[in-house]
């Protein structure tokens, strides 16, 4: 009830004493009392609110991560495993690793597995729904949804709001060449562990703390015309594959190795297995023809051939009950350089028989074609040759039949019968300023020089004229190995291929180039063998790469060719 206030009767005022007796009441004001009860009310409410509030994140706070496994705990910027760079002899960047973002999932935190995977998929539709849902309702607390997402895909996941989705700063390997010397580079998986070349082979390199960037011995430009040419040749000639292989031959450094087709690794989870594989030093071939300087260093280190010689190439050979026949039929004795020049193979059958088996297994051994060759990359394939060493094989063997090579293999026995004589094992790395190059004698330098002279006549007189280019003397070798298919070759399936070296004068460049199945052409009157392809091919790289690498142009004087080569003919 409402208090009243009395009221002073006149006449009573004056007397103090009873003004002081009389009880008196207090005016409160309804407004202000109920705002002030109001206030009371917010403040408790804004506590509460607060505690709950607290408690909240306290929670969310021991579930994110005290109760997480530690292995999936989100990674700090500065945590995220780091993965050194991969550069050209240049400096020119080939392999390098970014921060991305990978979505995770607590399936504990799931409301509607059904829904969330519809959500989900809906943004990121690459993904397998079924296995979405799957992961979303399993009774873990952590799994992987999609690893590496880009940026315009985190965003879209983001929006969706789930709480059961998470992201986790996770490295990302990244090759911003594509294509380019993918078979050299190889790939990591997911977790940045190197699975094929480069990365493979130096994974515990690039893996340690602070590691600098690994160099490689491949030079930029000169892969790319390498592959720019062999794509060229690959879409003229209608071949299955080609690959090719660019040496140093005085320091065994690999500036150019190229396998076609070949994959992007960026995508290699993707790539088919075929793409995948690198031709030029893990794929085996019966590599013909080019096999045949090797008999030539047989006949000059053994003697068996004097100068001057000629061999009855033109009478008909047999051996085992095996006739040894020539593709282009000769009607006279040709001395050592014809016998190349035109690709005898009963020449080199005669000279390799003359030396013996154990000689010429010997010098095969020299030259490394009796075991893989001795690089960093693990895509490195053993030869196949027969156990039982009989005069067949030493005769087929003479012009590379009944011996499979990788074309890196037999490029690298090459450069040891062009350098001077000695083997050097190939390298994808670098070399360092004042590194000591191993090496071995294999043939003497006058076997050399005696296979650089014949080499050269090959492309001035012989089966390699498609390969010649002005002002820089090439030395080469044509190959047509016939393919064995179910233990009989097929004259319509061939592999060609071309080694060319150069400049004569001094030595310092090989490339070796072989094509799968090439077919003919427009212009080459029928016929798929190598002075067709294979040759063309490598004379186009050499006229490419020669000014990149700084090798200048010879002005011609007299007919050096003529002088050297008429002295033994």
């Amino acid at each position: 009830m409402r208090e009243t206030t009395p009221i002073a009767l006149p006449g009573l005022a004056s007397d103090k004493t009873f003004f002081d007796s009389v009880p008196t009441l207090s005016v409160c004001d309804d407004e202000a009392q109920y705002i002030s009860q109001a206030r009371v009310r917010i403040i408790m409410g804004v506590i509460v609110f607060a505690l709950f509030f607290l408690v909240l994140v306290s929670r969310l706070a021991e579930v994110s991560l005290l109760r997480a496994p530690k292995s999936f705990l989100p990674i700090a910027a500065n945590q995220v495993k780091t993965r050194a760079d991969i550069v050209d002899r240049n400096g020119e960047l080939l392999a390098t690793s970014i921060e991305t973002f990978s979505l995770y999932a607590d399936p504990r935190k799931v409301w509607d597995a059904v829904a969330s995977t519809e959500a989900i998929t809906s943004v990121l539709p690459d993904i397998d729904p079924a296995i979405v849902e799957e992961r979303l309702t399993s009774k873990k607390s952590f799994v992987w949804i999609k690893r590496n997402l880009t940026p315009a895909e985190r965003q879209l996941v983001f929006a969706l709001g789930l709480p059961e989705l998470g992201f986790e700063i996770e490295p990302k390997r990244v090759y911003p060449r594509g294509r380019l010397a993918s078979h050299v580079l190889g790939f990591t998986d997911i977790d940045l562990n190197g699975t094929a070349g480069a990365e493979r082979a130096f994974d515990a390199q690039l893996s340690t703390k602070d590691a600098v960037p690994v160099k490689l011995s491949i030079d930029m430009r000169v892969q790319f015309a390498l592959e720019d040419e062999l794509g060229a040749g690959m879409e003229k000639f209608r071949s299955l594959a080609a690959s090719g292989v660019i040496l140093n031959i005085k320091t065994g450094e690999i500036l150019a190795m190229a396998s076609l087709p070949d994959f992007d690794p960026n995508r290699s989870a993707v790539a088919l297995s075929n793409n995948r594989l690198n031709r030029a030093s893990y794929q085996l071939y019966e590599l013909g023809s080019t096999f045949k300087p090797i008999t030539t260093a047989l006949g000059f280190e053994t003697g068996v051939v004097k100068d001057g010689e000629k061999l009855a190439v033109h009478e008909k050979l047999v051996i085992q009950n095996k006739s040894i026949v020539d593709d282009h039929p000769v009607y006279e004795p040709l001395g050592v350089y014809d016998i190349l020049a035109k690709s005898s193979n009963r020449g080199a059958t005669i000279t390799a028989l003359r030396a013996g088996g154990e000689a010429q297994q010997d010098l095969l051994r020299r030259l490394g074609l009796f075991a893989r060759v001795p690089m960093q990359l693990k895509e490195s394939a053993s030869p196949l040759y027969a156990k039982e060493w009989q005069d067949i094989t030493t005769a087929t063997v003479s012009y590379g039949h009944g011996i499979s090579v990788t074309p890196l293999a037999l490029a690298t026995a090459l450069a040891t019968l062009l350098n001077g004589g000695d083997y050097i094992e190939p390298t994808i790395e670098k070399h360092k300023i004042g590194q000591a190059i191993k090496s071995r004698r294999a043939v003497s330098a006058a076997t050399s020089q005696h296979v650089a002279d014949t080499m050269r006549y090959v492309v001035t007189n012989g089966t390699g004229r498609n390969a010649e280019v002005d002002g820089y003397e090439l030395m080469g070798k044509t190959g047509t190995a016939e393919k064995l298919m179910n233990g009989v070759y097929d004259k319509k399936r061939l592999v060609t291929s071309f080694v060319a070296a150069f400049p004569y004068n001094d030595p310092h460049y090989l490339v070796f180039v072989t094509y799968d199945e090439p077919k003919a052409y427009d212009g080459s009157w029928g016929y798929a063998t190598a002075g067709w392809n294979a040759a063309k091919t490598a004379g186009a790289v050499v006229e490419r790469i020669a000014p990149v690498l700084g090798v200048k142009k010879i002005v011609k004087t007299a007919s050096l060719e003529g002088e050297n080569m008429g002295v033994t003919q």
